[in-house]
This record gives structure tokens, sequence and C-alpha cells, in this order.
């Protein structure tokens, strides 16, 4: 694969990335009701949603810069570990944990391409 095809699938990846997590940031930091049935279902105070708001959202755009992406990737990587325990914790099936699960495995994906150093 060229350079100019890693650097496109780099950026597809953290595009991708950076609008999840800056809506779901967003959707916990404005208490959406969704988010708030969530944490409660999860037996979560209200605090740890507002936490987890502020570490996806700033994670998000933490994404867009070369030299922060992999410590992003990897804070973002366990509240995504986090969000996959709680699913299985109270009991969720498992395709609830599908879209943590997917994420998870796409920044792992960028992780590898920027550990490596392809994409500029």
């Amino acid at each position: 694969m060229s350079k100019t095809s890693f650097q496109r699938l780099d950026w597809v990846l953290r595009g991708l990335m950076v609008v999840l997590f800056t809506i779901a940031g967003a959707m916990k930091l404005t208490a959406h009701p969704f988010e708030l049935h969530g944490f409660a279902h999860f037996g979560y105070p209200l605090w740890f949603m507002y936490a987890i708001g502020i570490i996806e959202f700033a994670g998000g755009f933490a994404l867009l810069h070369r030299r922060l992406l992999l410590p992003a990737a990897a804070l973002l990587g366990l509240v995504l570990v986090g969000a996959v325990a709680s699913h299985l914790r109270v009991g969720d099936p498992l395709p609830m944990a599908l879209p943590a699960l997917v994420s998870l495995a796409i920044l792992a994906g960028l992780a590898a391409l920027h550990r490596r150093g392809r994409p500029a």
C-alpha cells in the first residue's frame, strides 16, 4: 500500500473517531437523556458521566494532533474497555457492547498505523 493510501486511511479513521468521540462526549456533558439512562443502568454516579464526557470530548479532538494521537487513543481505549466491561457486568447481551468493541478495533488500527510511522 502506498504512503498516500495510508494517509487517506489514517484521515478517514481519525475523522470517524473524532466525530464519534466529540458527539459522545458532548451528549454526556449536556446530560442527554440517553446518557443519563445509560449511566443509571450501569449504577454509576452522575459525576462519572461528566468525567467520561470530558475525556471523550477532549480525546476526540486530541486524535487530530499527530503528537497526541497515541496517548489519546490509549486513554479512549481504556474508556471503551470500561464500556464493554460495564455492559457485561450488568448482564447486557454482547451486541450491546458491539459499538464499543468496533471503536476499540478502529483505535487499535490507528495506533498501529502511527506506531509504525506510516502516515505523515
